[in-house]
């Protein structure tokens, strides 16, 4: 468990406490954050004449929290008035007026709003995490002594979520909707406090005509991202192909405030807390924000095109406005700027295409006045938009001057794509790779697998390669994360495969993340052995602690029963030759 602590500026001093867990994390806010040294995380001790704050609390979604809100000092023997701010996400008991009822929240004062208690008390919060993000209260305590002496704080609860885009943009929102968006331009993907995130897509001409996306119900010809930029707290940083515009192989180009910077293995410090660092694996980059957000950008070069493509992945935040935001209340699409909606799914296709690839993709597309990338000489925003693409009811997706991609068999992308555990991801992929028959894409996919927090790693192992017939053979799985890959993972169970088919029942992991079977039953002749770890919890793209994975095949070969050593052989033969050379002897004497 971790503490992060934000400042931010918005109407006066606003101090945002952030306790921020791991996406997957099933257990997050559970004990109390004060054993932690040196970190106040929610707690807030304000002082004598200190401004109103605001303390956020964001976690992964309905998990337990206790924690003690302290108070103002206005010295060691005062006594105070504590008083609790109700709100609409927040009232008060109708019972008992010294307690808040914030969804699976208790917040409990230590004594009624008029009955003064010494400055040392505390109030308590327990329970858990509201249904609904945005549900606050407030506290203002005031000493008994000298009325005009008092100070606020209030309290908010926000649920920490994931989002992204990738392939041929496949969007899910933090909220966990998924849509697809293949429009032309730069669009706000994500914004929030202290952070936005803009990404550029690019059209793709394609000789196949691809199916039509489930949740929108268009078929429209494709996009991919080919460049993102970010604001980092004060800092602006861009992730593009090389500016001049020439094809450039050579790698993506990383700027800091308009200066073309090399990403070293120490990262990069953007002050305030905020890092660029190199991502697991290389190929891409990924920024570290103050408030928790983790922003992660693969990477891959496409030959036949001739150009960049990228997926974009954001962890672990709290920021809900953009391409990839919240729905909007009884909305099919993310909210607008402003939290406009744009209401439920219409039945008729033509108005979802005129809502999807109209209203909303240019209230989120970007201007020359509030992008954040660079670009070379004569070159601008509009540059990269490409007016009617996706193309309504479309009869081709060829673009003139651009090369079409030409499509593999869904067979060849299913081999491909295998290995992507997430149902929803992994069809994606296969979406990707038979549409455009660039099977660097599930490279891509398998990239943004392994960085998810939560991802796995399963490998197996025999006592030895070789047994022979009816003699015990014991083989052991080990399933560690990825991020960090020496970290052991312990929930779960683990099906052992035996040439491609389950054997036995499922293993519970141990405490050291490994699983055992043993058998005396393998058939004589050569064998292959896997393991596949089935997390203790949901899984998907935030569904559970830990992504599923599966082993690589472990080689193992049975002996017929009796096969003797070869030293017996060696000597059997050579009693045999003895017993030649007397037999031609006694024949010829």
């Amino acid at each position: 468990m971790s503490c992060k602590i934000a400042f931010a500026a918005k109407g006066g001093l606003r101090l945002g406490l952030f306790l921020m867990a791991s996406l997957f994390s099933s257990n997050a806010w559970s004990g109390s954050c004060n054993t932690i040294p040196g970190c106040r995380c929610q707690d807030v001790d304000l002082q004598t004449g200190c401004a109103n704050t605001t303390a956020t609390y964001a976690s992964t979604g309905p998990a337990a929290i206790t924690d003690q809100l302290k108070v103002c000092n206005f010295g060691t023997t005062a006594m105070v008035y504590w008083q609790l701010g109700a709100t609409t996400s927040c009232p008060a008991s109708a019972t008992d007026p010294t307690v808040l009822n914030c969804g699976g929240m208790t917040v409990k004062a230590p004594a009624a709003s008029s009955t003064p208690v010494p400055v040392s008390s505390v109030a308590n919060l327990s329970g858990t995490t509201p249904p609904a993000p945005g549900a606050s209260f407030s506290v203002t305590v005031t000493d008994t002594a000298d009325l005009s002496k008092s100070c606020q704080a209030s309290y908010q609860f926000n649920v920490t979520a994931s989002g992204g885009g990738w392939g041929d943009p496949h969007m899910t929102t933090v909220d966990g909707t998924k849509y697809d968006f293949q429009g032309a331009g730069e669009f706000t993907a994500l914004r929030g406090d202290g952070l936005e995130i803009q990404t550029r897509q690019t059209p793709v001409a394609t000789t196949s005509l691809p199916a039509a996306n489930p949740y929108t119900g268009l078929q429209t010809c494709i996009s991919l991202y080919s460049a993102v930029a970010a604001r980092v707290g004060k800092r602006r940083v861009s992730y593009e192909p090389n500016i001049n515009g020439n094809p450039d192989p050579s790698g993506m180009q990383l700027r800091v405030d308009g200066v073309l910077t090399e990403l070293n293995p120490k990262g990069i410090d953007l002050g305030g807390g905020n890092r660029i660092v190199v991502p697991s694996g290389g190929g891409g980059i990924e920024i570290d924000y103050a408030d928790g957000t983790i922003l992660q950008v693969a990477s891959a070069w496409w030959p036949s095109q001739q150009q960049w493509y990228l997926n974009v992945t954001v962890n672990q935040t709290t920021a809900h406005e953009g391409i990839y935001g919240a729905l909007a209340p009884r909305s099919w699409l993310p909210a607008l700027p402003g939290g406009v909606s744009l209401g439920p799914k219409p039945e008729s296709p033509h108005q979802r295409y005129l809502d999807l690839y109209g209203k909303f993709a240019d209230a989120w597309r970007v201007t020359d006045a509030t992008t954040l990338f660079d670009y070379g000489p004569g070159v601008t925003t509009g540059s990269f938009s490409l007016a009617g693409w996706p193309r309504e009811n479309p009869t081709s997706c060829a673009i003139q001057g651009q090369p079409s991609a030409q499509p593999v068999d869904v067979g060849v992308a299913e081999q491909q794509c295998k290995g992507i555990f997430d149902n929803d991801m992994r069809a994606d992929c296969v979406f990707d790779v038979s549409v455009t028959g660039e099977t660097g894409f599930a490279t891509t996919y398998q990239t943004t697998q392994q960085r998810l927090p939560g991802a796995t790693k399963t490998s197996v192992k025999g006592d030895r390669d070789v047994t022979t017939y009816g003699e015990n053979a014991t083989f052991t799985a080990t399933v560690a994360q990825m991020v960090p890959a020496t970290a052991a993972v312990t929930a779960g169970t683990v099906q052992f495969l035996l040439d491609g088919s389950k054997t036995g029942g499922t293993v519970a992991l141990d405490n050291a993340g490994r699983a055992q079977w043993s058998t005396t039953n393998l058939q004589v002749g050569p064998h292959k052995i896997a393991a596949a770890y089935t997390p203790a919890a949901a899984t998907g793209w935030g569904g559970g602690p830990f992504l599923a994975s599966e082993s690589p095949d472990e080689a193992h070969t049975v002996v017929a029963t009796g096969l003797l050593p070869y030293w017996l052989l060696i000597l059997l033969l050579l009693l045999l030759i003895a017993l030649l050379i007397l037999w031609w002897f006694r024949a010829h004497p």
